[in-house]
């Protein structure tokens, strides 16, 4: 007497079940009912009494009864590899032969969404200020450097329009150095550097009206009005800021090859904004030292744009886990990626689990690294089915990061841990073309099919 999966089995000679048991059908697909027959007998009564586990508690010493081919061992990967050939013949017999170009990515018609083409202008001109501009300059400039020391630090925004006149500047060492603050695109100047460029030394502020030496280096009437705001989404725009020494650079203006090459120095992506007086100011730091007393700068009618969004794609996958083969619904596992890309270069992937048609446990992988897991998301029960019966396709079982998806090859897989501790866990890949698919890809607003019903044709995906 041995037991198998809750039932008792009292056998007249154990000798007579050993065999080639999936040659005869005695390993049903689901594992979960091990049927042992003899061709001139019947040596089975069944009752319901004990757990699978014990069958190697009865067997111990005797022999190991967990053969399912022509070894006397237990091969789970062979018994996976019978399901996986079972369920390939089960989907043909269903849809009829798959064609050597049968593409399983049913979005490749499908163009990503996108804003259109971005222009690629930077607006840059001459502005005088009117003749109070000293008058101000000078009313301001101890509040200026209050705030220069006590102002947060908050984030340039690159993609703004705006009038910028250079109004004051510190030294940071012995020498004379340009402070510069300018914009490139392409690696090609844009904007005549000098005109963000002060000349400075000794630790000393440098201000209109006298208020320390060299302050004919600022040209404090003259500033520009810039326009950048439909330079968002172009390549290889960035406003920076940098320190260069007058001894060895006459113009002022860094070259190309140092701002490159120190691009995470040099590349301006902080500031500190504030208001003196009315008066709008941002504090530029040039070298590096964080103190943003490099460059201070007037700022009139500045107005920041705003990212949006330029493309987007999206997919939703529909998985097949063999839990119950030959009922192909595809709803084991639906899950939505998408990858948005905004104006200012952010791009965010996420992932949305939409429905779990299964019972067994199914971990998502996202260029190999897994990024979610059924048994591991809170509220979520492994053997219970979700949104597979009253679908809403609004609804959300898990969240989570996809940012190594690459659409176009579709580099997501399950993996599917079987119902017993014996039990392998299965890898399903997107599936070549001309194969036998366990999982589509199709367009993100697609239906998917209620529990156990079938997909009527494989057209239906499109």
């Amino acid at each position: 007497m041995f037991y198998i999966n809750n039932s008792t089995y009292i056998l007249q000679n154990v000798s007579d079940i050993f065999g080639c048991f999936m040659e005869n059908e005695y390993f049903c697909s689901k594992y979960s009912i091990l049927l042992i027959k003899s061709n001139k007998r019947s040596f089975i009564e069944m009752k319901k009494m004990m757990s699978t586990a014990a069958v190697m508690v009865a067997l111990a010493g005797t022999v190991m009864f967990t053969s399912c081919g022509k070894s006397d061992l237990y091969d789970a990967n062979l018994v996976n590899e019978k399901t996986v050939k079972s369920y390939e013949q089960q989907f043909i017999e269903a849809f009829g032969p798959v064609s050597e170009n049968q593409s399983w990515d049913f979005t490749a018609s499908a163009k990503a969404s996108t804003r259109g083409d971005v222009q690629s202008t930077v607006v840059w001109n001459t502005k005088q200020h009117g003749n109070n501009f000293f008058a101000f300059v000078d009313e301001d400039f101890e509040g200026v450097k209050e705030q220069v020391e006590s102002a947060a630090v908050v984030d340039w925004k690159p993609y703004a329009s705006m009038i910028i006149h250079p109004v004051y500047a510190k030294g940071t060492g012995d020498d004379y150095a340009y402070h510069t603050v300018g914009v490139k695109f392409n690696g090609q100047d844009k904007l005549i550097n000098y005109l963000f460029t002060v000349n400075a030394k000794d630790n000393t502020w440098y201000s209109g009206l006298g208020k320390a030496p060299g302050t004919n280096n600022l040209n404090f009437n003259t500033g520009r009005e810039i326009d950048s705001e439909d330079m968002m989404g172009v390549e290889g725009f960035f406003w920076y800021a940098v320190v260069t020494p007058s001894a060895t650079n006459a113009s002022g203006i860094a070259s190309d090859a140092e701002i490159w090459n120190n691009l995470e120095q040099h590349k301006l992506t902080t500031c500190k904004m504030f208001t003196v007086n009315g008066r709008q100011y941002v504090a530029f730091d040039c070298n590096g030292d964080k103190d943003y007393s490099d460059l201070i700068c007037l700022l009139e009618n500045y107005q920041v744009k705003e990212a949006e969004i330029v493309k987007t794609e999206a997919k939703r996958y529909m998985m097949e886990d063999l839990g119950s083969v030959g009922d192909f619904d595809f709803n084991d596992c639906v899950v939505d990626l998408t990858k948005t890309t905004w104006s200012d270069g952010k791009v965010e992937t996420k992932g949305v689990v939409r429905a779990l048609g299964g019972k067994l446990d199914i971990a998502i992988l996202i260029g190999g690294k897994q990024v979610w897991a059924k048994s591991a998301q809170e509220g979520l029960d492994v053997k219970t089915m979700y949104n597979t019966t009253n679908i809403n396709k609004s609804n959300v079982y898990g969240e989570f990061d996809a940012s190594d998806w690459q659409p176009s090859d579709n580099n997501i897989s399950f993996a599917v841990k079987g119902e017993n501790a014996q039990d392998i866990t299965t890898m399903i890949e997107f599936p070549k073309t001309g194969t036998i698919p366990q999982m589509v890809a199709v367009k993100a607003d697609h239906d998917w099919m209620s529990e156990r019903t079938r997909v009527p044709r494989i057209s239906w995906f499109e």
